[in-house]
């Protein structure tokens, strides 16, 4: 008896504000979505050599990057709905399977741009049956407190499998040539189709009266959703710029050091999957800010952060590489620190019986600024003096940022009441 009520304690004993047995919880969703992502940042790692094998040019190459995005984003407007009527279990678990395949077949497959963006679209398009639904389920069980940092907790693990992705393809590469090293990556996404299953088997999921399953676009009528919905756009032109080109640029500083082709990327992957491992305590430390400080506020102040970091980082490929590493540190915070702010705030201010649609719209709008970002950004590359090219692609990173913060200033018109729900 003693024993029985020792473990209840245990059980119920809170941890960041949430019992134990919820934070478990938490994390094997989180976890979850972490495996799924191994192979997210494959691609990145092996840039330079594919577009070298491929004879792809820097918009290329960005292209089938964002195509990837571009999956996300539009399946979004079809999948995310359907939550609403079908609640989210199903849909979790069938996209885990979807995304693990299509990230498999791609280094077995894929041979140009096309192949290689059509494999991507599919990956992405599984995706979003994973990270919205899942993202919904979380906000949904920790409704009452702690939602930030719950949210926040779920896209960390986000973010900190594109470092793991970055740095492990990179290592792997030492030992095989990209396609096994990326194959292997897919391979170990697998373990994420089991874990949906066995997480979710008995969750009952949540699905709104009288929904259609279809998009409503009348949920863009809402002032405050909108607002949000422009801010995660500009995040993710500026996220996804930066998950790119950000190891190319630490490619060019290395190679101006003397290394080889080979070591550069090999060193790049590495370097930057470590400097953009600080992004993974990002999300979660955004959210526990914007629970306190409210959603607009705490997304403005960290834009001003990332902003700060472009207009610097393009121009230090010839700066010592302590100085680089550091500014780029900072910046994978930076760019990840707001990520479940907007998420967050979209499920708080969104009616009821529309919160998929709202959803899928912010998904939608959100990624087509991530599809867009990095192909703009590979655009800017092409043209530019190449003494110049990548101080002007950061600048121009940097421009969103500001552009942001202004957008989010309409937020600070909208009752804090009624649209900026973290204030409690």
């Amino acid at each position: 008896m003693k024993g029985e009520e020792a473990r209840t304690s245990l059980l119920d004993r809170e941890i960041g504000g949430l019992d134990l047995r919820s934070l478990v919880w938490l994390l094997m969703m989180s976890t979850t979505l972490f495996v799924l992502l191994f192979p997210f940042s494959s691609y990145v790692a092996a840039l330079p050599i594919i577009q070298e094998e491929w004879g792809l040019n820097n918009t290329q190459a960005g292209a089938i990057f964002s195509a990837y995005l571009a999956g996300f984003a539009v399946s979004a407007l079809v999948v995310v709905p359907m939550t609403d009527r079908l609640g989210s279990k199903r849909i979790f678990v069938l996209c885990t399977t979807v995304s693990t395949a299509a990230n498999v077949m791609f280094p077995l497959v894929a041979n140009d741009a096309f192949s290689a963006s059509i494999l991507r679209a599919i990956a992405g398009l599984g995706l979003v049956g994973v990270y919205n639904p899942g993202m919904r389920i979380v906000a949904e069980r920790f409704a009452d407190r702690g939602r930030g940092f719950a949210v926040g907790t779920f896209v960390t693990f986000f973010y900190a499998s594109n470092s793991v992705s970055l740095t492990l393809t990179g290592l792997l590469m030492t030992w095989f040539e990209w396609r096994d090293a990326y194959l292997i990556m897919g391979a170990a996404s697998g373990a994420s189709v089991l874990l949906a299953y066995l997480l979710l088997r008995n969750h009952k999921s949540q699905s709104a009266i009288g929904s259609t399953g279809r998009l409503d676009l009348s949920a863009l009528r809402n002032k405050a959703a909108r607002i949000y919905i422009a801010g995660y756009s500009l995040h993710a032109a500026e996220l996804y710029i930066v998950r790119v080109w950000l190891p190319a640029l630490l490619v060019a500083a290395l190679i101006a050091r003397g290394e080889d082709e080979l070591s550069a990327v090999v060193g790049a992957a590495t370097i930057g999957g470590l400097a953009m491992a600080s992004g993974a305590i990002g999300p979660v430390m955004g959210g526990v800010i914007s629970d306190r400080w409210g959603r607009a506020v705490s997304a403005s102040v960290i834009f001003a952060l990332s902003g700060a970091c472009s207009f610097a980082v393009g121009w230090m490929v010839g700066f010592p590489g302590p100085l680089l590493v550091g500014v780029a540190i900072i910046y994978g915070w930076a760019i990840a620190a707001d990520s479940a702010i907007y998420s967050t705030a979209v499920t708080e201010v969104a009616e009821p019986g529309r919160i998929g649609s709202t959803m899928a719209v912010h998904s939608f709008v959100g990624f087509m600024g991530g599809v867009i970002g990095p192909i703009f950004a590979g655009a800017i590359l092409d043209v530019s003096p190449e003494s110049l090219k990548w101080g002007l692609t950061f600048s121009a990173t940097g421009l969103l940022a500001i552009t942001a913060i202004l957008v989010m200033r309409g937020m600070w018109r909208v009752s804090s009441n009624h649209a900026d729900g973290s204030r409690r």
